[in-house]
């Protein structure tokens, strides 16, 4: 590594440390979010942000099939990474996308029942499938690799229509020339929301426009004044655990990577 390229690699490194010591107080915020939030029976809940955790049902609308694994879902979410080759020929898994979509769903606890537009979201889901085009030979009911390269595009330009399939479904996914620095090879990690499944939700309730009885008055959206909507299969004392760590981790990581960067750089040139 030359020198130039060293001291290219120590700013971006001090920029990664700043961009994740401030994360870290943003995910910190999130946990005294749901610290202070505490768990409530469905029939209880107030309007504003809150917190449930009960058996996910289906509501009017049938279920969506995942673009992955094809499987009966109420909601989805794929992150999509592509492999690419930077301007030295390095190549790396780099991310490209995520879809997330599906329908609305109940969460049912017993006690009643909210209705949850899970748009927007945080999911933090168990995965479900993980493919990659260069080596996935699909079982029944998976999608191919032609397909899911065809995904993968239709993902991040929807304007090229429903044509998209039969024309990138003849490309062969592996090795084949999609656009700079591309190879058409792409890695998809699947987690959905699946219906009798139980999920801990923590959200804003507000006014079902639409209730279907006196027994559906309610809805967990993304709030505008509170933007914490998190969406786990975890339990609560989980979720806050795992939160916590993470905080610490990026604040304390992030401020040791640009103190150690900036210590490098005030070195090199010749101020420390």
């Amino acid at each position: 590594m030359s020198d130039s390229d060293f001291d290219i690699a120590v700013v971006v490194g001090f920029g990664a440390g700043i961009f994740w010591f401030f994360k870290g107080f943003k995910v910190y915020r999130e946990y005294r979010v749901l610290a202070d939030t505490p768990e409530m029976p469905i029939r209880s809940i107030p309007m504003g942000l809150v917190e449930i955790h009960g058996k996910a049902k289906p509501a009017a609308d049938p279920l969506v099939d995942s673009p992955v694994s094809q499987t009966p879902c109420l909601f989805y979410k794929v992150d999509i990474e592509r492999y690419e080759r930077d301007s030295k020929g390095r190549s790396s898994w780099r991310h490209y996308k995520t879809d997330c979509n599906g329908v609305p769903f109940y969460v049912d606890d017993g006690t009643g029942k909210a209705l949850v537009h899970a748009q927007g979201a945080e999911l933090d889901l168990i995965r479900t499938a993980h493919r990659d085009t260069g080596s996935m030979f699909p079982s029944s009911g998976e999608a191919t690799a032609a397909e899911m390269v065809s995904y993968a595009l239709s993902v991040r330009s929807p304007s090229l229509g429903e044509g998209l399939l039969s024309t990138v479904g003849r490309v062969a996914s592996n090795g084949v020339s999609l656009g700079k620095g591309g190879t058409g090879r792409y890695r998809f990690t699947e987690s959905l929301i699946l219906p009798d499944h139980w999920y801990d939700i923590t959200g804003t309730c507000v006014e079902n426009p639409s209730p279907r009885d006196e027994h559906d008055r309610n809805m967990i959206v993304k709030g505008q004044n509170e933007p914490t909507f998190l969406i786990s299969w975890r339990s609560e004392k989980e979720i806050e655990g795992t939160l916590r760590k993470r905080a610490a981790f990026h604040i304390f990581g992030g401020a040791a990577l640009s103190i150690g960067c900036l210590g490098i750089l005030l070195f090199r040139l010749g101020l420390f």
